[in-house]
C-alpha cells in the first residue's frame, strides 16, 4: 500500500533544545516513524520562550543540519525544514526581529496561553501581520480562548452557526467567538494537533478540535510529537 507524502508542519525533533528528545538516538527514532507513516518534510520547532528556551537561530539552523546528516546515513527519507513555535507573551516582537519561518513560508508559528487577555492576542498579532508575516496558531484547540461557545449546545445556537457559515461558505468561524473571527479575518492560519483529535489531552480538547474542523478553520497539521512514544500513541500505533 502506497502512503501519502505528507508534511508535519509541528514537531519537536531536535535533540536536547527543548522539552524534546535528549539525544539524536531518539530523534532518529522518531525520523523513522514518520517516515513510515508517510511523512516526507518535517519542521523541526524546538519552543522558544523567554527565560526557559532561548537558544537561538543559527544553533537551530545548526542542528537541523547535523540531524540531517544522520537521517541521510540512515536511510531515513525525511527532509528537516526550519522552524519553531513561539510563545505569545509581551517578548514575542523582540524575539522575531531576527524571525524564524516555517521553511518555505512566511508564516510563524505561535502558541497562544490561555491565560493572556484577547485584547493582548489582537494587539501582538495585529503587530506580526503588520511585519509581514503571517501567524500560525499552534493548537488552537488546546487554547481556552477558542473553546466551543456554550450557545452551540442549544438549537437556536446550532441554526445560527448553521447560517452563519453557509451565509459566508470559506470564510467559516465560530460566529459566538469575537477573538477566532478577527484572527481569520486578519489572515491568521490554524494548525491542528493531530493527537487533539485522538483525545490525548482530553474530552474537551478533542471536542474544541472536532468543532473547529468542522467550522473549516484548520489549514495545517502537525503531530506536535516530542517522543517515540508520543508519535506510536498520536498516530494509533498502538
Amino acid at each position: 500500500m502506497l502512503l501519502q507524502r505528507k508534511t508535519d508542519y509541528h514537531c519537536h525533533i531536535l535533540p536536547g533544545i527543548d522539552d524534546g528528545p535528549s539525544d539524536s538516538r531518539v530523534s532518529i527514532e522518531m525520523a523513522r516513524l514518520l517516515s513510515g507513516l508517510g511523512y516526507q518534510d518535517v519542521h523541526c520547532t524546538p519552543h522558544l520562550i523567554k527565560g526557559l528556551y532561548e537558544v537561538s537561530v543559527q544553533e537551530v539552523l545548526e542542528e537541523i543540519r547535523l540531524l540531517q546528516l544522520e537521517l541521510d546515513r540512515e536511510n531515513i527519507d525525511i527532509r528537516l525544514l526550519a522552524g519553531r513555535e513561539h510563545y505569545l507573551d509581551e517578548f514575542l516582537l523582540d524575539f522575531i526581529r531576527e524571525p524564524q519561518l516555517l521553511e518555505g513560508t512566511n508564516s510563524i508559528l505561535i502558541e497562544i496561553p490561555s491565560h493572556s487577555s484577547a485584547d493582548f492576542v489582537k494587539d501582538t498579532l495585529f503587530a506580526v501581520r503588520c511585519r509581514g508575516y503571517v501567524p500560525l496558531i499552534a493548537h488552537p484547540e488546546r487554547c481556552k480562548h477558542f473553546e466551543i461557545q456554550k450557545a452551540e449546545a442549544t438549537w437556536s445556537g446550532k441554526l445560527n452557526a448553521w447560517m452563519t457559515r453557509n451565509l459566508d461558505a470559506g470564510q467559516a468561524a465560530d460566529p459566538g467567538n469575537d477573538l477566532l473571527t478577527y484572527l481569520k479575518s486578519l489572515g491568521c492560519q490554524f494548525q491542528a494537533n493531530l493527537g487533539s483529535k485522538m483525545g490525548l489531552y482530553g474530552n474537551r480538547v478533542r471536542e474544541n478540535a472536532q468543532y473547529l474542523e468542522q467550522t473549516g478553520i484548520y489549514t495545517h497539521e502537525g503531530t506536535d510529537a516530542h517522543s517515540p512514544d508520543f508519535i506510536r500513541y498520536t498516530l494509533g500505533l498502538e
